[in-house]
């Protein structure tokens, strides 16, 4: 007869449920960054692609950029700054600024008639095998924060790569010449695991990486849920192995050892969702951006592309938005032996 579990062997269950194998991180990490930048003319889009430019392409040497464009030939109507010639000339003349010609490529293409934008999009991401996307939150429609653009939905439902949704449209604000400062959502899933090793990629030497676990309202801090200690274990672990080459299987997570990462615990108010109290914390640290994961085979379930709590996150959260994806069936979760 099998003994029952003591909490170390729930404890070590729940941390293994949470887990990507080590070796696939090290894969990620190790996996040059390859960004399909989605410009419309908006102010949001061209802030994305000012930071894609300057940020993380400029600290790593290997970054590739695919610029697009679509455009829809029947709107004559549209301003200059919206217009195909303009936006193209624009990106060439700051990619040729920047970047040597091989790291990056601009396309302009037409709009399929009767074809959504995102759709062409999810399909240029396929062809690129791109890992993170970047776009404008609302696109040319309105700059109402709460009202997300249906391109990007549509990103999020099809297009398998990780989202960088843009609310910032004033280029002045962004973390260019100082640290940039992430949240990320965080709990017991393969999904919250990657939005943090996504916050590795897209950050840079000196950046701060706060991981944040709303603490339920009811938990003691007397005495820590399965859950909480399960939580710390698993990120003591891979902080440790930041510090210590020693600490983690390969030795290479040192490399990101030069970021300021820490594990907090974040009291959830009373009457409050934890949506609300991840937005609260992610305001007062004054984030740049906040990451939250998704299983991208939800879609397949019948589910919507990203879960309620991590939707009214990026809903409610006046700044940039990281949708990390993951999928189980190449983002393999670590197998008992």
């Amino acid at each position: 007869m099998d003994r029952p579990m003591d909490r170390e062997d729930t404890v070590t269950m729940l941390e293994r449920g949470a887990w990507i194998d080590c070796a696939k991180i090290d894969e990620f990490l190790q996996d040059h960054i390859k960004v399909i930048v989605s410009l419309d003319g908006s102010d949001q889009s061209t802030c994305a692609f000012e930071w894609a430019l300057h940020g993380f392409a400029q600290s790593d040497r290997e970054t590739e950029l695919f610029i697009v464009h679509y455009y829809d030939s029947s709107k004559e109507y549209l301003p200059p700054k919206w217009r195909k010639n303009a936006i193209h000339a624009d990106a060439e003349a700051k990619c040729t600024s920047y970047l040597v010609s091989k790291r990056y490529t601009i396309s302009v293409k037409e709009r399929t008639p009767g074809v959504k934008i995102g759709t062409m999009l999810c399909e240029d991401i396929k062809s690129q095998a791109a890992g993170f996307c970047i776009m404008g939150f609302a696109g040319r429609k309105g700059k109402d924060r709460h009202l997300i653009g249906s391109n990007v939905l549509e990103v999020m439902r099809s297009g398998r790569c990780s989202c960088i949704v843009f609310k910032e449209s004033d280029p002045n604000r962004l973390a260019m010449k100082r640290p940039a400062k992430f949240v990320v959502s965080c709990g017991l899933n393969p999904a919250a695991t990657k939005a943090f090793v996504d916050a590795l990629r897209l950050s840079r030497p000196g950046d701060e990486i706060h991981v944040v676990y709303i603490r339920p309202y009811l938990e003691p801090h007397s005495k820590e849920s399965k859950v909480t200690t399960a939580i710390r274990h698993k990120y003591d672990h891979i902080f440790e192995g930041m510090k210590d080459a020693a600490a983690w299987p390969s030795g290479k997570l040192v490399k990101f050892g030069d970021r300021t990462v820490k594990l907090v615990f974040a009291p959830q108010g009373i009457n409050e969702g934890v949506a609300q109290a991840l937005v609260r914390y992610a305001n007062n640290f004054e984030a740049d951006f906040v990451m939250v994961g998704t299983n991208v085979l939800r879609v397949d379930r019948g589910k919507p592309p990203v879960g309620s709590v991590s939707l009214q996150i990026v809903m409610e959260f006046p700044g940039n938005c990281v949708v990390s994806s993951f999928n189980p069936d190449t983002d393999m979760a670590m197998k008992p032996k």
